[in-house]
C-alpha cells in the first residue's frame, strides 16, 4: 500500500505544474470555462487511449452509482474553491483547503478508537506538522467579511474527504483509476460547459499564451487526477494526504524559476519541515507495513 501511496508525489507535482498553466491563461478565460478545458481533455486523452487497447480495455462498469458520486462531488469541490479564491486572502483561502489530511487524521484516530486498535499516531503527528508548515508558508490572514468563504472553504475541505474515501471504495471494487477519471472528467465537462454557457459568456477564442496554457492544464491535470486516483484508491489514505502537502513545496520551486517570484527564509523553513514531515511519514508506514506483514506470516505459521 506504502508504494500506490507515493503516487500522491506524483500528482503534487503535476498539480503545481498545472496551477502555473492556469495561471498563463487565467487572463482571458474564467474559472468554469477551465473547468470545461481541464476535464475534456481528460475525456479526450483516456478515451483514445481505452480506444487504442479495445481488446483489452472497456469503459463499461459495474459501478456506475459510484462513479456518480463520485463525480459530482468532485466537480461541486473544483466549484467551490474556485469561488473562494475569488473572495479571500489566496494563501488563508489554500491553507484551509489544505486541512483536509487534518480531517483524514481525525477520521482514522476515530476509527482505530471505535475498533479498538492502536492509532496511526506517527502519521498524524507527521500530518500535523507538514500543516505547520505549509501555514509557514502561505502565512494565512483573516480579513473583515471572510467568514462565509472561509467556513465553505472548510466544508470544500471536508467534501475532499468523502471524496477520497470514495476513491477507495471504488478502488476496493476493482475499478482502474483511468475509469474513475473518465467519469469525473465526463461530469466536469458537462458542468464547465454549463456554467460557462451561463455565467461567464460562453467560452472565448484563446490567444497563443492560452492555447499553451490550456493545453499544459489539461494534459498535467489528467495525469495528476489518475496519480491521485491510484493513490487514495489503492495506496495508505493518511500517508497519501500528508504527502499531498509537497505540492507546496513543487510550487514554491515552480514560481521562483518559472516566474522569478522572490522566496523568503519563512518559505524555505516551511517548505522543509512540509518535506521532513513526508519523509517521517513514509517510514513510518513502511515500518508499520513490515510488522503487519511479520505478524501475518507468523500467524500463518503457527497456524
Amino acid at each position: 500500500m506504502m508504494k500506490q501511496s507515493l503516487w500522491a508525489l506524483a500528482a503534487a507535482a503535476l498539480f503545481s505544474v498545472m496551477a502555473a498553466f492556469v495561471k498563463l491563461c487565467s487572463d482571458n478565460h474564467g474559472p468554469l470555462e477551465m473547468v470545461f478545458y481541464r476535464s475534456l481533455f481528460g475525456v479526450l486523452i483516456i478515451a483514445f487511449f481505452v480506444w487504442k487497447n479495445r481488446k483489452t480495455l472497456t469503459l463499461r462498469t459495474e459501478h456506475l452509482r459510484g462513479h456518480i458520486t463520485r463525480s459530482v462531488l468532485g466537480t461541486l469541490s473544483i466549484m467551490l474553491w474556485f469561488f473562494t479564491l475569488g473572495q479571500m486572502h489566496f494563501g488563508t483561502c489554500m491553507t484551509l483547503i489544505y486541512t483536509t489530511p487534518l480531517f483524514m487524521a481525525a477520521n482514522f484516530v476515530i476509527l482505530a478508537l471505535m475498533r479498538h486498535k492502536p492509532a496511526p499516531w506517527a502519521l498524524v503527528l507527521a500530518t500535523i506538522a507538514g500543516f505547520s508548515g505549509v501555514t509557514m508558508v502561505l502565512q494565512p490572514s483573516f480579513n473583515e467579511g471572510e467568514l462565509v468563504p472561509a467556513l465553505i472553504c472548510l466544508g470544500v475541505s471536508l467534501l475532499d474527504l468523502a471524496i477520497y474515501w470514495q476513491m477507495k471504495e471504488l478502488g476496493n471494487l476493482k475499478e482502474p483509476s483511468w475509469r474513475i477519471v473518465f467519469y469525473f472528467t465526463c461530469f466536469g465537462t458537462i458542468m464547465g460547459l454549463i456554467g460557462a454557457s451561463i455565467f461567464e459568456g460562453g467560452l472565448h477564442m484563446p490567444n497563443q499564451q492560452g492555447l499553451i496554457g490550456i493545453i499544459g492544464m489539461g494534459i498535467c491535470a489528467t495525469l495528476g487526477q489518475i496519480c491521485t486516483t491510484k493513490s487514495y484508491a489503492y495506496g495508505n489514505m493518511l500517508l497519501s494526504s500528508c504527502l499531498g502537502f509537497s505540492a507546496i513545496p513543487f510550487s514554491v520551486t515552480i514560481s521562483y524559476f518559472w516566474f522569478g517570484e522572490s522566496v523568503t527564509m519563512a518559505t524555505l523553513f516551511g517548505a522543509a519541515v512540509i518535506l521532513c514531515s513526508g519523509m517521517i511519514a513514509t517510514i513510518a508506514t513502511k515500518r508499520t507495513e513490515a510488522a503487519e506483514k511479520e505478524a501475518a506470516e507468523k500467524a500463518a505459521k503457527v497456524a
